[in-house]
């Protein structure tokens, strides 16, 4: 059964997304984020090989996962950056990439006891801007990203930045708009078809056999902290 952790602020993205997946957990609500990312899945929760990382501040997340397999952060979350990018690391290919200076303690003593390669990327926001297709392939509107994925054997599209709508800033990251589903398919929240680079996005997951579902077409294509599997 697959179990997905989002943000609950959008309902009709939470309804019609409950429709193609078998359980939708919501997130926490981050006191200490600003405004627009305090309910931002992407930022609370990281799930690597069997174990999920929590910010200790998710005090409704921790009553809903196996108590075995969670770990929480060592420092408490800030309002500014990069106070609150602890968990905003991207984990793909048994390497953790992010801004290594902000990382929280147990996160990297956690790599290092494990052998996850950590690399850093100048891009605080690493997971909200990076967009995984597939174990091989990544979108992302951020050249620094976009660089160092490459540099390490990804595939990468680079799109353009902005059109993506998140309340309280001028725009939002292409990867708290969408998420991957399963390993045939991507979602993305709102409309992307009208995003300016959305073919270049199309022939993307063409060429690597994913299929693109799109939820309420109707509003605009919305970052909305991303989904984070769980199960």
């Amino acid at each position: 059964m697959s179990v997905f952790v989002m943000s609950d602020k959008y309902p009709q993205f939470c309804a019609e997304f409950k429709e193609i997946v078998c359980k939708v957990i919501a997130s926490d609500t981050i006191s200490a984020f600003p405004v627009p990312e305090q309910k931002h899945a992407d930022m609370q929760i990281l799930p690597i090989k069997n174990d999920i990382f929590l910010l200790k501040e998710c005090v409704s997340l921790k009553n809903k996962f196996n108590s075995k397999n969670l770990i929480f952060c060592k420092n408490r979350a800030g309002e500014t950056y990069p106070e609150n990018i602890l968990m905003n690391f991207l984990f793909l290919n048994n390497t953790l990439y992010g801004k290594m200076s902000a990382i929280d303690p147990n996160l990297l003593k956690y790599c290092n006891f494990h052998n996850i390669r950590t690399v850093n990327v100048k891009q605080g926001y690493t997971r909200c801007s990076a967009l995984v297709i597939n174990d091989n392939a990544v979108i992302t509107s951020d050249n620094s990203i976009e660089n160092t994925l490459k540099e390490n054997g990804a595939d990468v599209l680079k799109i353009s930045s902005g059109n993506i709508v998140l309340d309280g800033y001028d725009y939002g990251f292409i990867g708290g708009a969408g998420g991957r589903l399963d390993d045939n398919t991507v979602v993305f929240f709102g409309n992307a078809e009208k995003h300016p680079d959305y073919d270049l996005v199309h022939k993307f997951c063409n060429k690597h056999n994913i299929e693109i579902t799109i939820l309420c077409k109707e509003m605009p294509l919305t970052d909305i902290g991303g989904i984070v599997k769980v199960f």
